[in-house]
Formats: structure tokens, sequence, C-alpha cells
């Protein structure tokens, strides 16, 4: 079997050769752009540039010659910049960025973004790892028609400035993927309602909103499912003719249960989402890929009945995503898209011998009749031993084989 050929059989809940895997094929299963060189060190590869796609996360692009030492599935087609400007990493280190994300540095040794009224919208501070967002622009908004003051920070949530390739020119890059590899092709969508409605209003402000200004919460989401309806219509006419897996994001779990209660996930932000994927599985072949951390065990029969087909990362450190459970209740309508390797401990402090184990123990439970596409869970964060890294996938060539 070829990449493709591998993946899209565990999609359709057959068995390939071997469990297929994902390193870099979705922006939530690549690595901290400041662990990358030491994993290419290890594998025995020279040093490059990094590149730094995900400017939040601050992760790495992931390298065809990386790609093929580890015997990688899956290759993505993601958002992108025009034009790449060469920096460094606050370690000193050279890179590549985006070249309209242009952050300043301040006196503290902090850096932040500031938009176009030189209000700071993302800052990492000294000695950080990521660049988080600090502005709500409708923090102060308090009815309808405020929130449609806000239409144009509400249709650029997933596609910031500094990603200005436009959908026909990415459109083209996977149209060459397709026809000169057999990777199975995974194209970044996002298409965020609950967090973008976060993140606009302030984290904490709109889940009160929830509970007393539901008319008000609703609006927002309304304009957020809207936005990417229509963004999606573009995106399926250009770039999603090319992909074989369409990647959405929206987080809903916390390390011990969900974000909301399932009644209130249902009544008040669940219609968006069935709006969002129903249009989208009516308007591509792709299949659709769901990503959301944490313990999201009792919404998964509400993202199957909406039409979702594989969900990412499966947090297994998470209250009641115990793998073998999941694959015994929603192994037959869900593909389990992650879930290598615990995150939170093993990978990071565990030995190499301690992660081999963990991998076997996850094929066993999600590989039997297909279903299963094996990842990091979650990006690899800076500080993870190369030596893990490696031990993941060599554990995963070793157990993955179907008889």
């Amino acid at each position: 079997m070829n990449h493709r050929e591998r993946v899209l059989a565990a999609l359709r809940h057959q068995e390939p050769d071997r469990v297929p895997l994902d390193f870099g094929g979705i922006v939530d299963s690549t690595i901290s752009a400041f662990s990358y060189q030491a994993l290419r060190k290890l594998l025995g590869l020279p040093p490059t540039v990094t590149r730094v796609q995900d400017v939040y996360q601050y992760t790495a692009v992931v390298e065809e010659d990386v790609r093929r030492a580890l015997g990688i599935d899956t290759r993505p087609v993601l958002d992108g910049p025009v034009a790449w400007r060469r920096g460094e990493l606050p370690d000193g280190s050279p890179a590549e960025f985006p070249s309209r994300f242009r952050p300043q540095r301040q006196a503290d040794g902090a850096q932040v973004v500031l938009d176009a009224a030189g209000t700071v919208v993302l800052k990492m501070p000294a000695g950080g790892l990521y660049f988080d967002p600090v502005s709500s622009p409708l923090a102060g908004a308090r009815t309808a028609a405020d929130v449609e003051r806000h239409l144009d920070a509400i249709a650029a949530y997933d596609r910031p400035a500094h990603l200005d390739l436009d959908y026909e020119a990415l459109a083209e890059q996977a149209r060459l993927l397709r026809e000169e590899t057999d990777y199975l092709l995974v194209g970044f969508f996002g298409g965020h309602i609950f967090q973008a409605a976060q993140s606009l209003r302030g984290w904490e402000q709109f889940l009160v909103d929830l509970l007393v200004d539901r008319a008000f919460a609703e609006s927002l989401l309304d304009h957020l499912a809207e936005a990417n309806i229509q963004r999606f219509a573009h995106y399926a006419e250009t770039v999603g003719r090319y992909v074989d897996v369409i990647h959405f994001e929206d987080d809903l779990g916390m390390q011990d249960r969900p974000l909301l209660r399932p009644s209130l996930y249902r009544e008040a932000v669940k219609p968006y989402h069935a709006r969002l994927f129903r249009f989208a599985k009516a308007h591509s072949h792709a299949y659709i890929l769901f990503h959301s951390d944490g313990a999201v065990g009792p919404l998964i029969p509400d993202l199957i009945e909406m039409g979702i087909d594989a969900l990412n990362p499966v947090q297994v450190s998470a209250a009641g995503m115990d793998t073998a459970w999941l694959k015994r209740e929603f192994g037959k309508d869900l593909t389990f898209w992650g879930a290598a390797c615990d995150s939170q401990t093993v990978l990071p402090f565990g030995s190499p011998q301690e992660v081999a184990d963990e991998v076997k123990r996850r094929i066993d439970d999600l590989a039997p009749g297909g279903g299963f596409v094996l990842a990091p869970i979650h990006n690899i964060q800076a500080g993870v031993p190369a030596e893990n890294v490696v031990a993941m996938f060599e554990a995963a060539r070793k157990h993955g084989g179907y008889a």
C-alpha cells in the first residue's frame, strides 16, 4: 500500500498493511520549534533553518526527510504566507517566519504583536514558548448590533493577516502534492465557533454569556457559523478539491470533564456546529477530522451524529478517554487520530522503553478493524527528549503491522 491508500483504508474502517502514521500532517501533530533540530540531529539528518508555521503554538514545519525517516503517511495543506522572512527563535537559533508576522521586543524581553490601532493582540513573555492572544475585540459588546460591528474580526479569526496566501494559490500547491506524491493530504480549515466566541468575547465572559444572556451568545455563535460556512464554500471549490481530509478544530474538553455540561452544549452550541459540519459534508468529498483536547467522551455521540469521521488528539490522560473503552463504544463509527503516547507523563518524562510500551498498548486497543491513525497526542512540546520521539515512531512501526 502507498501512504494515501493506507490512511484511506483506516478511515474506511478497514485494516491496511500497517497502522498509518501522522507527524506534522495536521497543526496539532507536529513539534515545538525549540525541539525540532534535536530530532533532526538524532535521526542523522543535517541541520536546517526551522520554519515556524503556527506562530501561536510556535511549532515547526516537518520536512520531507524527517517524514521519510519516520515512515509518515500524511502531509499537510496549510494556510500560509505569500513570503517568508529570516529571523531567529528566542533561543537564538535560525528560523523562518511568515513575512507579515513581525513581533516587537519589549524592554522586559517579552515579544508582542500589535494591530493597526496599536493594541497588543499577541504576547510571548520573556522565556515563553508560545504567543497567547491577549485582546478580545468583543469584550465590550452588549447587543447583537454590537456583534455586527465586529464582523471583520469574526471573519478573520481563522485566517489572520500574516497568513496571506489566497485559497487559489494554496489549491495549486495541493494539486501538485496530489499529482507528485502519494501522501494522504490533510487540509486545515479550522472552523472554530465555540473557541472563537470565547477568544473574541473573553474566555470567562462568553461562558457567563451562555448562562445569563443566551440571545447575545447565540447571536455571536450564529455569525461565526455563517462566516465559516461562507469561507468553506470558497475553500471547497479550491483547496477542498485536492485534499482527502479536512481538519476542523474547536476545543470542548478540560482535563476532567467537558468545558460545558453536555445538555448546555446540545442546547446552545451544537446547533451551530451541526450547521457547519453538515454544510461541509454536503460540499466536499473529504473526511472530516475534528480536533478537541480533553475529556470529550460524553460529547462523542454528538460528534458522530453531526458527521465527524475522525477524532483528534484522543487525549488518553483525560478523564473517560480510556482507549479500550473508546474503541469498544465508538470504534465502528469513528476513526481515532492520535493516541500514540500519553503526552503529559510518559512521552516527556518516561524512558524510551516506557514510551514503546505505551505505544504498543494504544495500538492493541485501537488498531483492530482499522479506524486508527497513530499520531502524537497534540504537538510534541519543548524539552521532550528526541530519543522518546524516535522511540514512539519506531514502536509504531514495530507493533503496527496487521497480520
